[in-house]
């Protein structure tokens, strides 16, 4: 029953027996005989032929519900099998955020693919939350970014710690004494926020400061929330964003206050128009991990990429 089983998945993926026939390198006809085959042999037709793209039956559904089964145990037995050999080849999908694929990973994955060239490595991008689906699901293997993952489902290794800082554009107005508290995007490069003599601000008498948040599907947000709660401040929100990095060029044109990574900051050209304040909660402190689904197969090329990260996070001055 399950001899031609890849035909009818490339037809399920395909929508259409002529794209099925091209990717499998053979013809239409033989393609549309094998499956006839298969449906005289269940007694069910597998596809509404009438639809374009092809849909499903309900004997499709069954059908394909097992195929996909078959598949991830098929995967499954290979990567097993995979692992008894030394990890000379292999592929590793990756995902992160923006900020994670701008900054973070291109030398990363650089450096490995010099010592490890016979794996590849493939990366997506997309929300953190997005990510833990892929990753749930099996179409990525790792996610790295902010350590804010569920226990229970990912197993995350840490990398290292960043900080949320808060920056106010040079145009609103502060307090003298909380602004000579402030540091510039220059002096965060040298890590004068890591300082235990640099001091921290309170955001208290804050509640009419304009600021430009992110949204809820951003870690950040919720880092937001528990600072504005610690404070008891109902904030004036002015805007909201998706990104970290847009949210950063809207205030670096003075529109707004910002929560902003230090390593975001580091990373981009000096904002001359901003000054940054380290806050006086416990909050801001934010790690950065690489994580994998406890629940399925790891490989063991995975398993090296995950050994390298953290060795080369190690060794390295973070940014």
């Amino acid at each position: 029953m399950f001899q031609n089983m890849h035909y009818v998945y490339e037809v399920y993926k395909s929508g259409s027996f002529s794209k099925a026939a091209e990717n499998l390198h053979m013809t239409q006809p033989a393609l549309s005989i094998a499956i006839r085959k298969l449906e005289q042999e269940i007694g069910q037709p597998l596809f509404e032929r009438r639809t374009s793209p092809l849909k499903l039956t309900a004997a499709g559904h069954i059908y394909i519900d097992k195929v996909e089964k078959i598949v991830s145990i098929e995967q499954e037995c290979a990567d097993c099998f995979e692992n008894l050999n030394e990890v000379k080849v292999g592929k590793i999908t990756i995902g992160g955020a923006i900020i994670s694929m701008t900054y973070l990973l291109p030398e990363l994955i650089v450096e490995f693919s010099n010592q490890y060239p016979g794996i590849e490595i493939a990366a997506k991008e997309a929300p953190l939350p997005v990510l833990k689906n892929m990753l749930t699901e099996g179409s990525i293997d790792l996610i790295l970014d902010t350590d804010w993952f569920e226990e229970e489902v990912f197993q995350s290794v840490p990398l290292f710690e960043n900080q949320i800082l808060l920056g106010i554009p040079l145009n609103i107005t502060v307090d003298a004494k909380i602004f000579a508290c402030g540091m510039t995007s220059e002096e965060i490069k040298k890590n004068k926020h890591l300082s235990q003599n640099q001091p921290a601000i309170g955001l208290y008498g804050m509640e009419n400061l304009p600021f430009l948040l992110l949204e809820p599907t951003n870690e950040i947000f919720g880092r937001s929330k528990a600072i504005f709660d610690y404070y008891h401040i109902n904030p004036l929100v002015k805007m909201s964003f998706n990104q970290q990095m847009t949210s950063f060029e809207f205030a670096s044109k003075g529109l707004g206050a910002v929560f902003i990574s230090d390593t975001l900051i580091k990373c981009s050209p000096d904002a001359e128009n901003l000054r940054f304040y380290k806050l006086k909660c416990p909050m801001p402190k934010r790690g950065v991990a690489i994580a994998y689904n406890k629940k399925r197969y790891v490989t063991k090329a995975t398993k090296r990429f995950i050994d390298y990260t953290a060795e080369f996070y190690k060794n390295k001055l973070i940014p």
